[in-house]
């Protein structure tokens, strides 16, 4: 058995991500995390699709209309491999993680479901890490894969490929799983996303 193993493959994106309000707020109660107010959800954008051709007022009517809107706050950027970014910012942790499932789900649901590549949270983490050293307030993303339903930390410690800080990811992904997140088991799939807008 190894160290991530033997929790359940959740059914749905939403069990999944679910799951990031409980750990966030019991790893913030810890003094351990910090949440920032951004998320992003990332796909291969295909323009035609007619829901991703009119993405922003599709998002508008998402995210703003009817009861339970979060209201949250996004703004649309394309980087430079030709993926999509939604960029989500909320101060409500929990509107915030509703709002990507939302957004998510709402690109799955209108034929986009295979462009859907990752949801990523920025949280601060401080604490200590195997090496006994001390990381106060460094940046983290909890990275959730949709082919994949589960999450795992990401580090980046520099813009290049390769410039992370595995050590953190470690502690993180003990941490995580302990505090109810659904953590990838497998940590050649722990992959690495530079280049994130936030």
């Amino acid at each position: 058995m190894g160290l991530f193993s033997g929790t359940k493959t959740p059914k749905d994106d939403w069990s999944a991500i679910a799951t990031v309000i409980k750990a966030e707020a019991k790893l913030q109660a810890l003094g351990e995390i910090t949440p920032s107010r951004r998320a992003g959800v990332i796909y291969r954008n295909d323009e035609n699709n007619s829901f991703q051709g009119d993405i922003k007022n599709e998002l508008d009517v998402v995210l703003y209309v009817g009861k339970g809107a979060t209201k949250t706050a996004f703004e649309i950027q394309d980087d430079d491999r030709g993926m999509r970014w939604i960029v989500l910012e909320d101060g409500n942790f929990g509107d915030l993680a509703s709002s990507v499932y939302t957004v998510g789900n709402a690109i799955g649901m209108n034929d986009g479901v295979d462009n859907l590549l990752a949801a990523v949270f920025e949280l601060y983490f401080t604490g200590t890490v195997e090496d006994n050293t001390y990381r106060s307030g460094l940046r983290t993303y909890w990275i959730y894969r949709y082919d994949r339903k589960a999450f795992y930390p990401f580090v980046p410690t520099g813009d290049s490929e390769g410039e992370r800080d595995r050590q953190t990811e470690a502690r993180l992904g003990q941490d995580l799983r302990k505090h109810g997140l659904v953590v990838e088991k497998s940590l050649t799939e722990w992959m690495g996303l530079w280049g994130i807008p936030f």
